[in-house]
């Protein structure tokens, strides 16, 4: 027996039975809470019975009818794994995404546990958790919800989205807050101005001369994303909060074959050249923008990326000036946090409060006050950190790995919109 409990945040329980509710079509979060109460450390390793490693995928998949996929990140290839301190707490994340066979069912996902005392003799127990996923709304006709549509020519992929009921927005990393925003007695709200939002993809394996992705309202462009992406794969979510759009970009590298692409080996074969030694960028992985979006005029009200287990929301200098993300590569060696790239300093936000603030620059539109004091760092602060990180000489040979860092350039993030470091727990 190890003392070393696990528990579904985001979930209810039924006669012994895990009920987690998921997003139809999109990317939806399963969150457990880990508490050690051993006198010494645990090793945890969790991943879903249908566990596939091969080129195609890395991640899982529920039960019977292959139509969710469970991903996680942090380039755990062998499953969800972390060390939780003796008598501490830890959170884990799970990520349920549709496959191309996905239905508006419910599905069982089992989910294999193995715990270990680090430093004991003592066998490491095994057990096997099942959970019944829902959709958190019927909708009679499937077609109906919001969703990304891709059409492909030649050099660009254009996304666009059918249906037109669009789901509130949904919080990455606390789910168990969804109703905070969330209409409980209909998630969805009827908008058919989504015409409007579209974006395009351009690819090197395509034949651009880079990676990069378009947001567009009305055809005019007003967000660019560019950068490290190593020929990523990407889901675009839909969702309302109050009045406004917030299109989540994710961006995933949960395939080998996306690195063994000449057009993005060529790359990484330079960089070892030139550092040494490393394994492929971090795979499972995956990052995301979040791009609140005026529904009257397009204007960008406010971006959300994420930075090593912490949420940060930017708000762009300039109201009538196009975003520009980038997606940044920094090197490290494996025992090295990606701390480094600014000095993060405590922050004693509670999520209700970054909702609440949420709600005052959608609601105020571009008339937000960018108060100086409200500032905590700049974009460009951060692009100047990794180029100061990638200055620094390395010995050779030394293993490194790659992270992928979302940031944007032309924004401020605001101190009072800093999550907690979301693995802890508080």
């Amino acid at each position: 027996m190890i003392n070393c409990s696990l528990k579904f945040v985001n979930a209810s329980y039924d006669n012994n039975i895990v009920k987690v509710k998921y997003i139809p079509f999109s990317i939806s979060t399963i969150k457990l809470l880990i508490q050690n109460e051993e006198y010494l450390d645990v090793d945890i390793l969790i991943k879903p019975l249908r566990f596939q490693n091969d080129d195609d995928f890395c991640g899982g998949f529920d039960d019977e009818k292959r139509g969710l996929r469970i991903i996680w990140g942090g380039g755990q290839e062998n499953g969800l794994q972390t060390i939780v301190k003796e008598n501490d707490k830890k959170h884990l994340f799970l990520f349920v995404f549709p496959s191309d066979n996905f239905k508006l069912l419910d599905y069982n996902l089992t989910l294999q546990v193995n715990k270990t005392i680090v430093g004991s003799n003592q066998p490491n127990m095994r057990e096997e958790i099942v959970i019944k996923l829902s959709p958190i709304q019927n909708v009679q006709l499937l077609e109906n919800i919001a969703h990304q549509k891709i059409r492909n020519n030649s050099e660009i992929a254009e996304i666009t989205f059918n249906g037109n009921l669009v789901c509130s927005y949904y919080p990455r990393w606390y789910p168990e807050l969804f109703n905070l925003i969330a209409n409980i007695n209909n998630y969805y709200q009827f908008d058919p101005t989504i015409s409007n939002i579209s974006l395009k993809l351009l690819k090197k394996s395509q034949g651009s001369d880079k990676d990069r992705i378009l947001l567009n309202f009305k055809e005019k462009e007003i967000a660019i994303i560019e950068g490290d992406m190593d020929g990523a794969n990407y889901h675009i979510d839909l969702f309302k909060f109050n009045n406004a759009f917030i299109i989540r970009i994710w961006l995933l590298w949960i395939s080998k074959k996306q690195f063994h692409d000449k057009n993005n080996l060529e790359p990484l074969q330079r960089d070892v050249h030139s550092r040494g030694i490393f394994d492929n960028p971090e795979l499972p992985d995956f990052e995301r923008f979040d791009i609140i979006v005026s529904s009257l005029n397009g204007n960008i009200l406010a971006v959300c990326t994420d930075f090593h287990w912490q949420e940060y929301w930017y708000k762009l200098r300039d109201d009538y000036t196009n975003m520009i993300g980038v997606v940044a590569k920094l090197f490290h060696p494996v025992d090295e946090s990606l701390s480094r790239l600014c000095n993060r300093h405590f922050v004693d936000n509670k999520y209700e409060n970054i909702i609440r603030d949420l709600r005052k620059i959608v609601s105020l539109s571009e008339n937000f006050d960018l108060n100086p004091n409200l500032i905590y760092l700049q974009g460009e602060q951060i692009e100047e950190s990794i180029q100061n990180r990638e200055r620094i000489p390395v010995p050779r040979g030394k293993n490194f790995f790659r992270s992928h860092v979302p940031y944007v350039r032309n924004g401020s993030i605001l101190s009072n919109m800093i999550s907690h470091i979301v693995d802890k727990s508080q």
